[in-house]
């Protein structure tokens, strides 16, 4: 079994510090014609960045998730971490995408469910949405009863989130956020 975490980490440091790096630079590039070189370096070393990381998302995205047991260990120490550098949100997406095929294992459910606690606490971003909708397939265990510990937060930001992603609990074989039915 192998352990994505250490390449997942690595990325997200590196893409974080040439993103930053690139901002800086920005704002000087028409100062000088060095200073406008610098940037030019600065946004291909940035654009050209090899993360290994990168091409795992590929994989998945063209092979799935269903027979490679290697990215699917990616994509959940992946979801696990919940990386957050240039793009990384998208990658989360489009995994998630392919998450909602798989038949989940106790390990995978807790980790989706871990994600989506860390969210309501911290901060939801633009991808919640699409993180609630996985709530059907990860709702055992008294998930709701921690989700519904948190709507009854102090924090009104905690509250707002964890009454959001309670939406998509289901209830008599539908959602009941978006209505949908499940099989």
């Amino acid at each position: 079994m192998t352990n994505y975490t250490e390449m997942i980490t690595k990325c997200e440091v590196e893409v974080n510090e040439l993103h930053k790096k690139l901002r800086e630079t920005v704002e000087h590039r028409e100062k000088s014609p060095r200073q406008r070189e610098q940037w030019k370096r600065t946004a291909k070393a940035f654009r050209e960045y090899p993360s290994p990381v990168y091409d795992l998302v590929e994989q998945c995205l063209k092979f799935g998730l269903l027979n490679d047991q290697k990215l699917r260990e990616f994509t959940f120490d992946y979801i696990d971490l919940d990386p957050y550098f240039f793009r990384s949100g998208y990658m989360l997406d489009s995994l998630l995408q392919r998450v909602k095929k798989l038949h989940l294992t106790g390990l995978e459910i807790t980790l989706i469910q871990r994600l989506i606690l860390r969210r309501i606490e911290t901060g939801a971003l633009r991808n919640f949405r699409r993180i609630c909708r996985l709530i059907h397939m990860v709702d055992i265990d008294g998930f709701y009863s921690e989700v519904s510990n948190r709507a009854k937060s102090t924090d009104s930001e905690v509250r707002r989130r964890a009454k959001f992603a309670l939406a998509y609990f289901p209830i008599d074989g539908r959602l009941r956020g978006d209505g949908f039915i499940i099989k």
